[in-house]
């Protein structure tokens, strides 16, 4: 079954139109050729479609191909699957994703084994089981690209804990260059990820300043219900860093209000890491 023939499918047992299930990602005309097969969706532009109507990534592709999850459109299934795993912390969807894919016949199998088990390492925290000469090799890829694809944006956000600052501020600088002002969602939230990363690691390292400039490009961009949670995780580091600059207890109380709020929608795990945070770090 084609993207465009399952993306039907979905859309008539839901009782949605064109209009209505091509939402504000793509106009109902574009969207209508999709699904006749005549255009062909862009993976950014799937991703958010997917979100928009509230389909799980992995089950889509899982039905778009049932026996082999990564033969076909193998691109983005890869990027689309490998990611929902680990942002889901998921180990088991991580390890059926390896075992597809060691049993597939991909040209570019042991990239895509090499990233697999860097995401393994870091969801099981046992950074030390990372082969050093597989982890050079991704540093490399992603350090020498000359442009940063939405695959290679992916990757270095979550592998930015294996660069250290000075080389962080660098790769991140050339990649908001690329990215600033682009209005996809998709792009925004990685890029937020990445911001709200490089600030973590200036805070750690108090070096305050040289997280000012990643704070202004966050706020540029424009407050939808789709990045509320990464604008709010960039909201508490900024006001740490308010703190650490004239030492108003006002600024720990909105880091607290944060807290709270994030406990309250039930992401009781990442409260608890930000409270830990904001101890370590007053």
């Amino acid at each position: 079954m084609k993207i465009g023939d399952l993306l039907k499918k979905y859309r008539l047992s839901r009782g949605k139109t064109k209009k209505d299930w091509a939402k504000n990602v793509l106009s109902p005309s574009f969207y209508a050729r999709v699904e006749n097969g005549i255009n062909r969706i862009s993976a950014e532009d799937l991703i958010n479609l997917l979100y928009a109507n509230g389909i799980p990534v992995i089950e889509f592709f899982g039905r778009l191909n049932p026996k082999d999850k990564l033969a076909n459109e193998e691109n983005y299934q890869f990027l689309f699957a490998i990611n929902e795993a680990y942002y889901q912390n998921s180990k088991v969807d991580l390890l059926k994703i390896r075992d597809t894919v060691c049993k597939s016949n991909l040209s570019d199998k042991r990239e895509k084994l090499m990233i697999i088990d860097v995401y393994l390492a870091i969801v099981n925290d046992e950074y030390d089981s990372i082969n050093q000469k597989t982890l050079q090799e991704l540093k490399d890829r992603i350090f020498m690209a000359n442009e940063f694809d939405l695959d290679t944006m992916n990757l270095y956000c979550n592998c930015m804990v294996f660069y250290d600052l000075d080389t962080n501020l660098m790769i991140s600088r050339k990649l908001i260059k690329q990215y600033q002002g682009n209005k996809n969602s998709l792009i925004e939230k990685n890029l937020l990820g990445i911001i709200i990363n490089i600030i973590n690691f200036c805070i750690k390292e108090k070096r305050y300043e040289e997280a000012i400039p990643f704070v202004e490009c966050a706020n540029q961009i424009i407050p939808k219900p789709e990045i509320y949670f990464y604008k709010s995780v960039i909201l508490f580091f900024t006001n740490i860093i308010k703190y650490k600059r004239n030492n108003s207890k006002n600024y720990l109380e909105v880091c607290n209000n944060i807290i709270d709020n994030i406990s309250k929608v039930g992401m009781n795990k990442f409260s608890q890491e930000l409270k830990i945070f904001l101890q370590d770090n007053i």
